[in-house]
């Protein structure tokens, strides 16, 4: 393994030059989250080969650290890392950097087929002269995967190690046809046949994918709501001289006939027909996730006062990037506020709910993507939450959709669609008490949303800007209708009744 932290990298490794052509290729890349910032290779380290030097392809994971200059915002989304690795001194990495994967295929001469994978042209230690590829859109290099996947491989070397663990495999098979996805995705997704769906995960976080282990809790509980995890790939390496460890990848059941939950709403919407149907089916299955959830990872009680000073700070510095907000600060804060009477129940939730997280299958709908808000920092979306989170991200998006349509009978589309999912999740209707905890949780998801609007579709910035307003008091007219009330001897848990 060579690492670009190390004085010197003898033995087996790649050419020097090979670093920066990945780097080139790598911020190229549409995964690539550095786009419109000035990337620096600050570490390049390759893992051990997944197959035989004698093999063609010859393949291994390589992870290319990039940082960026300190006189530039270092990430407009605020999730680059920087937190210390266990057992480095605090303040050692103060520099925000980011890890990225790139499995790699080496030939000995250029293929005709994936042209359009190329990195890199080298001289390999091991190999000789090579051209490399990005594995993930060579076939051959993605039957290999699979079939280490199937057989539970596990590749050591003095200072790394690669492991490829299955969980339930039945029906998957290592003659399936990979099929590369050349689309836009943050991370890159592999197809096999009409089964599986292999997604790796380019930009890494050090430490367990959140998407894996809440697949694997889930499945463990028998929930069907979620797409099986057929398995995972994972490596440990040194890294700025310590141990650390990293999902690569996961194995998950291919969705077939899934459509998406956005896109169906709004086709509803625009139809002029009903979604109240579809959107109580999607609240019994969040409630049945949060049950399995609250049974499979630690459980809390969490102040309301400190959660609503932590979403005061973000209403803050919100308002330092979309100044608009200032009209709203009162209702904004005392809507907060609210927060602050009692206790919160707090557990492990989805962290970004919303329609464009869930499929309707032949087989009903799923839900998908645990990763969590991806504005956040891998330890705030590792902190157990309040499951009000998740409800408010989708009351949030029947209301984007439809401000897509506006006009009245889109207001009460939106109005079935709130009450329909609410009343599924939580069996009745919401005590005033409840009522204001999930007004906190709404206006706190609307402020995030101004904020990403305000970075990314400027255009779009009236609709959650509206909902402030309206969850605020300042508009009552301009957002969702009033929140429903239920019985006061109910609590909304999530737990069939």
């Amino acid at each position: 393994m060579i690492d670009a932290h190390d004085d010197a990298a003898p033995g087996r490794g790649p050419h020097a030059d090979l670093a920066g052509q990945l780097l080139n290729a790598l911020t190229r890349a549409r995964w690539f989250a550095g786009k419109g910032r000035r990337a620096e290779l600050t570490g390049h380290t390759t893992l051990g080969w997944l197959t035989e030097v004698d093999h063609w392809p010859a393949v291994r994971i390589e992870i290319v650290e990039v940082s960026y200059p300190p006189d530039e915002d270092p990430d407009p989304r605020g999730d680059v890392q920087t937190q210390p690795v266990e057992g480095q001194p605090a303040g050692a990495q103060d520099v925000p950097y980011e890890l990225y994967q790139v499995p790699v295929s080496y030939w000995p001469a250029p293929v005709t087929e994936l042209g359009h994978a190329e990195l890199a042209r080298t001289v390999d230690a091991d190999l000789g002269r090579v051209v490399a590829y990005d594995a993930a859109q060579d076939p051959a290099a993605c039957r290999l995967l699979l079939g280490l996947l199937l057989d539970a491989r596990r590749f050591r070397e003095p200072d790394s190690e690669v492991r490829f663990t299955p969980t339930d495999t039945e029906g998957v098979a290592a003659s399936d046809e990979p099929q590369p996805f050349r689309g836009q995705q943050s991370n890159t997704s592999i197809m096999f046949g009409e089964v599986a769906m292999l997604k790796l995960f380019r930009r890494l976080e050090l430490g367990r994918n959140l998407d894996i282990e809440t697949h694997d809790a889930l499945n463990k509980a028998g929930v069907r709501d979620v797409a099986r995890l057929y398995g995972w790939i994972e490596g440990a390496w040194r890294h700025r001289g310590n141990d650390v460890r990293a999902d690569f990848a996961m194995l998950v059941e291919k969705l077939v006939g899934a459509e998406d939950g956005w896109g169906l709403a709004l086709e509803a919407l625009t139809g002029h027909r009903s979604f109240a149907d579809d959107a109580a089916r999607l609240g019994r299955a969040l409630a049945e996730i949060h049950a399995a959830l609250r049974d499979s990872f630690p459980t809390a009680r969490g102040s309301g006062a400190d959660t609503a000073a932590l979403m005061a700070e973000r209403f803050a510095r919100a308002r330092t990037i979309a100044p608009a907000l200032d009209a709203y600060t009162d209702g904004v804060l005392a809507a907060f506020g609210a927060l602050g009477a009692a206790d919160l129940d707090v557990q492990r939730v989805h962290g970004d709910f919303h329609l464009g997280q869930t499929l309707r299958t032949p087989g009903g709908w799923k839900i998908i993507d645990f990763e969590g808000e991806p504005a956040k920092t891998l330890p705030e979306r590792l902190a157990p939450d309040s499951v009000w989170r998740d409800i408010a991200g989708m009351l949030r998006s029947f209301d984007y959709a439809g401000a897509s349509v506006p006009g009245p009978a889109a207001r009460r589309w939106v109005t079935d669609c709130r009450t329909a999912f609410l009343d599924a999740y939580s069996g009745g209707e919401l005590d005033p008490g409840d009522a204001a905890v999930l007004r906190a949780y709404e206006v706190d998801k609307a402020v995030y949303e101004v904020v990403y609007e305000v970075r990314n579709r400027p255009d779009w910035v009236d609709i959650p800007l509206g909902a402030v307003a309206a969850l605020s008091g300042l508009a009552p007219d301009a957002g969702p209708d009033p929140i429903r009330l239920r019985r006061k001897d109910q609590t909304l848990t999530g737990e069939k009744e």
